[in-house]
C-alpha cells in the first residue's frame, strides 16, 4: 500500500489542509501548528518504538535494509516562501541513523524524473539497544 499525504497551508487563512492517498482529511486551524509559520528545516523518515526498553526492536517498513526491496519515499517537496514546490538538492540532505546494525537510509537523489527526489529506509530491527 503506498501512501501519499500532503500537507499545506491555506496562503490566506494560514490553515493547513492534510491530504492522504488524494482524501482530504481534514482543515486543521493555524493556532494547532503554532511552529510552523517559517521552517529552516523539513524532514522525512520512519521510526520503531519497543516497549519495555531494551526488547527487540520492530521491522521498520518491509524489513530490508536499502537496496533490497526497502519503504522509500519519492517524488519529495516542499514549498518556498513564494509557495513554489522544490525538491531538496542532494547537498542539502542529511541523513540521519540512530542503530545502523537495526536500519539504515540510502540516499537515490533525483536520478530519474519518473520518481523524482528519492531516498530508500528501513531494516529488519532486532538487538538493537536502548
Amino acid at each position: 500500500m503506498i501512501n501519499v499525504c500532503v500537507c499545506f497551508q491555506d496562503p490566506t487563512t494560514k490553515n493547513w489542509w492534510v491530504i492522504i492517498n488524494n482524501k482530504f482529511i481534514g482543515y486543521f486551524p493555524a493556532k494547532l501548528f503554532s511552529n510552523l509559520n517559517k521552517a529552516d528545516h523539513v524532514g522525512w523518515g520512519g521510526r520503531t518504538y519497543t516497549e519495555p526498553a531494551g526488547s527487540s526492536s520492530p521491522q521498520m517498513g518491509s524489513g530490508h535494509f536499502p537496496d533490497d526491496s526497502a519503504c522509500y519515499f519519492r517524488q519529495m517537496s516542499f514549498q518556498d516562501e513564494s509557495r513554489l514546490a522544490k525538491e531538496p538538492n542532494e547537498h542539502q540532505m542529511y541523513p540521519f541513523v540512530d542503530k545502523p546494525t537495526c536500519y539504515n537510509i540510502r540516499n537515490k537523489g533525483d536520478k530519474t524524473r519518473h520518481f523524482g527526489y528519492l531516498f530508500e529506509f528501513g531494516g529488519p530491527g532486532g538487538s538493537c539497544g536502548d
